[in-house]
């Protein structure tokens, strides 16, 4: 079963600690990236979320946020930077002696300072905030894999029926290709024919022609090769499996390889106009499989 790379999900639980709520945001990457946003008390537990996430997801680029409205306690104690606010109250009161004004100092001027405050984290017991926030992740992964699984059935289901399209398509092909050696003899014939050329040598010189001709435009290894391609790719759809996107993208390039053989090969215009059609639906194909996991 196919799974989508764009998705999302959100999940909140209410715990002791207070609301915790989380959100991810899934879109397409070759690869597995985690960005998390969190609140700066809880950058210690960024390690484990990325950890907690690939454990679920293999690719994809994933945006992750927490947010956490506290109840009663919160991880952060605040305290006053004293010895800076001291250090302020001081520069103020010597500028004011060096300019002789008699200005008094107002707390208003510490507002500009980012510093006058520290913060320390105080978790008490650390592992429940971990356990919180394991279970609320866990509840979005699992929404989300659900979307995703969702959008790749979608996925699945309109890929499938261009892969039905694509083999019949190679069957026309079959049916037309024949068509330019036998069209090929009745020209050489008739061009002969023309120069009255004597019955056997006649014969013997359209052979070799249409022999080396037959050789060189035949297509009956490409088009086996393409329907193994098919059919393997047809089997991946199928299975359920936890990463196929890689693999599908591999199999896109051998599909259009072997049509890309088949149209240099081929002379029959109306051969050439399937390898078109054939060429478009695999790059339809090929944009899709970006999108799956």
């Amino acid at each position: 079963m196919l799974k989508s790379m764009t998705a999302y999900a959100r999940a909140s639980t209410e715990k002791a600690i207070g609301r915790v709520i989380v959100e991810i945001q899934s879109v397409n990457r070759k690869f597995l990236e985690v960005n998390t946003l969190l609140p700066q008390e809880l950058i210690s537990f960024d390690t484990d979320i990325k950890k907690w996430v690939g454990e679920s997801i293999t690719r994809g680029q994933i945006n992750f946020k927490l947010f956490v409205n506290y109840e009663n306690v919160s991880p952060v104690t605040i305290k006053p930077n004293l010895p800076l606010v001291r250090q302020i109250k001081d520069a103020w009161d010597q500028i004011a002696k060096e300019l002789n004004v008699n200005e008094p100092f107002k707390l208003d001027l510490l507002l500009q300072e980012k510093s006058i405050f520290l913060y320390t984290e105080e978790f008490g017991d650390k592992e429940e905030y971990k356990l919180a926030i394991h279970e609320t992740l866990s509840l979005a992964i699992n929404d989300l894999i659900k979307m995703k699984k969702i959008e790749g059935a979608n996925l699945a289901k309109d890929i499938s029926q261009r892969i039905d399209h694509i083999h019949k398509l190679v069957e026309q092909i079959e049916i037309q290709a024949p068509n330019a050696t036998k069209k090929l003899r009745e020209k050489l014939l008739e061009k002969m024919n023309e120069v009255h050329l004597g019955f056997i040598e006649h014969e013997d010189r359209i052979l070799r022609e249409v022999c080396l001709f037959a050789e060189k435009v035949d297509i009956a290894e490409e088009i086996t090769r393409l329907r193994s391609h098919l059919n393997q790719f047809t089997d991946l759809l199928n299975k359920d499996l936890p990463t196929v996107g890689k693999t599908l993208e591999f199999i896109v390039q051998e599909m259009n390889r072997e049509t890309n053989t088949i149209g240099s090969k081929a002379s029959e215009v109306e051969v050439s106009k399937l390898v078109i059609e054939m060429k478009s639906e695999i790059e339809r194909i090929r944009e899709q499989i970006q999108n799956v996991e």
